[in-house]
């Protein structure tokens, strides 16, 4: 009997282990937390730890975050999905960038894991296991058209983009695409890394333009608005998302002083409760205001929670669920799936950012 007693207790505790592992699921993340992407990663991961401090429990299940960081690198995009999938993660949130998510879409889809991102690549509702939050490029882009016709009034409009990312094509194409037939458009390509602007600055004085849209990186796009500035080019400029990153302010100084540019989130003119809410306890958690991306990844979290409560700890009814899902109230508003988007815009002013007005445009 004795001899029994020992083997008892390896069985007892083997079936313990057991039953904590499947008390657990993780969520995984990839994000940049380095390189020319990084602040924005890091943004989008505090959302995701203050929402899971909140929120650490669904569907029956603890819930565990496991970071791959991607390092500002497209390709590790896709190594990230790869990597938390085969590590057993129930569901993903990420990535940040067109570039980076058209990389790791494939292997998504593959993977069959279901992932809720803040990318703003185009036509990412086609797949079925990948469900966007935000606006994408092409309604971004549509909405500052939109603007600048109509609210600026301009008319010939200059259109500065990196020619050899993703990201700036896809905005570029459809901001001209969609401005009204009488307003004119002058296209002109750099490079990425470009820093001093020389050539484009060139060319740009050439052309009778009242207006500039350069959607581009946070950091190219502050030295280009420095450069324009240097040249005495005093007209309207025109971004899009990832000018709310601290570091277009860092280097375009007084530079970037009153240019417009969408943004996901307005944080002091998104009323509903479930921002309230994490307006607080993000200013409570981190002591710095919230950005768009800090918004995403707490959204993130929370509809992977829902899915958990409503369709259980399972990966293919979690994507139905939320394939299904119309309506999410969450930090970044009321979203209203497959309808019309409202897209915020913005106004540099001192270190933040103003709301200025809101754009609808059709899904």
């Amino acid at each position: 009997m004795k001899r029994l007693i020992p083997l008892l207790v390896l069985l007892l505790l083997a079936g313990c282990a057991k039953q904590k592992a499947t008390d657990t699921v993780t969520i995984g993340v990839f994000e940049p937390q380095q390189g020319l992407y990084g602040e924005t990663g890091q943004d989008t991961w505090r959302g995701v730890k203050l929402a899971h401090r909140l929120r650490p429990v669904a569907g029956g299940k603890k819930i565990e975050l496991a970071l791959y960081d991607t390092k500002s690198q497209s390709m590790e995009a896709a190594n990230g999905v790869s990597v938390l999938s085969d590590e057993g993660a129930l569901a993903l949130i990420g990535t940040f960038g067109t570039d980076s998510m058209n990389r790791a879409r494939p292997v998504i889809n593959a993977a069959k894991i279901p992932t809720v991102t803040g990318s703003t690549a185009a036509d990412l509702e086609g797949d079925y296991w990948i469900t966007p939050l935000s606006m994408n490029d092409d309604e971004q882009a549509r909405a500052m058209a939109a603007f600048a016709a109509t609210t600026l009034g301009l008319r010939d409009i200059a259109v500065v983009v990196d020619a050899e990312t993703g990201y700036g094509n896809d905005l570029a194409h459809a901001f001209i695409e969609s401005l009204p037939d009488y307003v004119r458009t002058y296209p002109i390509d750099y490079h990425t890394g470009e820093t001093r602007f020389k050539r484009e600055i060139a060319r740009l004085k050439k052309y009778p333009v009242d207006g500039i849209y350069c959607p581009g990186d946070s950091a190219a796009s502050a030295y280009f608005i420095r450069a324009a500035k240097n040249a005495g080019i005093r007209v309207p400029l025109m971004g899009a998302d990832r000018w709310e990153n601290p570091s277009f302010k860092e280097i375009g100084r007084d530079a970037v002083e009153d240019v417009y540019f969408t943004a996901h989130y307005a944080r002091y003119e998104t009323f509903n409760q479930a921002s309230d809410a994490f307006l607080k306890a993000y200013e409570k958690e981190y002591d710095r205001a919230p950005t768009s991306y800090a918004a995403i990844g707490y959204d993130a979290y929370n509809l992977i929670a829902d899915a958990m409560n409503q369709a259980g700890p399972d990966r293919d009814a979690m994507a139905r669920y939320l394939r299904r899902l119309n309506t999410f109230d969450g930090a970044l508003g009321i979203t209203k799936r497959h309808k019309t988007r409202n897209v915020s815009i913005m106004r540099q002013k001192g270190n933040k950012a103003n709301y200025v007005s809101t754009e609808e445009v059709a899904y």
